[in-house]
């Protein structure tokens, strides 16, 4: 799914995690052709130069993606906060998870936007390893989409096959649990094979429950993609419990889809 052209944002503090997550925002800009807003959050447990904040991380993403256009703000608020906000403009949210080194965005602010951002929010973890500019992002790990055949796992797919052509890898679309046969689920995969014979793809299937088995796939996966479930139209957005949990104990970048 190509993202629309509304701005990534990407959250930082001056944290080392919120720099890896910067660089993984600047690469998503530069594939979708989107402007990169950064944006950091002030508060009264914040650093008093914010400023100087997004000025540095707009510097490293422009050292990343030369080509792309990058924009910044400073802006008052806690930021859960903020970056909520911010979604309601955004074509993908991104920032950092599993900060140890002292930085503000950790995964509560994760969780609380996977749950109530208006657009797709990318978390991601164990960001502080894609700050060194020696790293390089894998090329040939899949991105893992999690797939129950609902409309939510449907968002998902489109968002994984648009992330595994744009990068060239392969697509696992893995369905966990016992709520639905292994069997309709892999039927109901056929279309999307036929859409996108360009991607390499395989289906897995575990009884296993959902955060065991999409946890244990983090651990080899470029990126893990999630659709955000909502009942029906009428409802508030919600935090879906597994969902949270996996953003917290994956070990990739998760990628948490709305229905925009």
């Amino acid at each position: 799914m190509q993202l629309t052209r509304s701005p990534i944002v990407v959250g930082v503090d001056g944290s080392t995690a919120s720099l890896g997550a910067v660089r993984w925002a600047a690469d998503e800009a530069a594939r979708h052709g989107c402007t990169l807003r950064v944006v950091h959050a002030m508060s009264w447990e914040g650093t008093a130069d914010g400023q100087g904040v997004v000025l540095d991380a707009a510097a490293e993403a422009r050292t990343w993606q030369p080509g792309i256009a990058v924009e910044t703000a400073t802006l008052g608020g806690p930021a859960a906060a903020v970056l909520q906000d911010q979604s309601g403009h955004a074509s993908l949210v991104v920032i950092g998870g599993r900060v140890h080194d002292g930085g503000l965005l950790d995964t509560s602010v994760g969780a609380h936007l996977t749950a109530f951002a208006h657009c797709p929010v990318l978390v991601v973890n164990n960001a502080w390893r894609w700050a060194d500019p020696m790293s390089a992002i894998p090329q040939q790990a899949p991105v893992v989409v999690g797939v129950d055949g609902s409309p939510s796992s449907q968002r998902a797919l489109a968002f994984g096959y648009g992330e595994a052509a744009a990068r060239h890898v392969p697509l696992v679309a893995l369905h966990a649990g016992r709520a639905r046969p292994h069997e309709a689920v892999a039927a109901e995969m056929e279309p999307w094979l036929r859409l996108h014979p360009e991607v390499e793809t395989r289906f897995t299937s575990r009884d296993a429950p959902i955060l065991d088995a999409m946890t244990e796939a983090a651990r080899t996966a470029l990126l893990v993609v999630l659709g955000a479930h909502r009942a029906g139209w009428y409802e508030h957005p919600r935090p879906n419990p597994v969902t949270q949990l996996i953003v917290h104990h994956a070990a990739s970048p998760v990628l948490v889809t709305r229905s925009v």
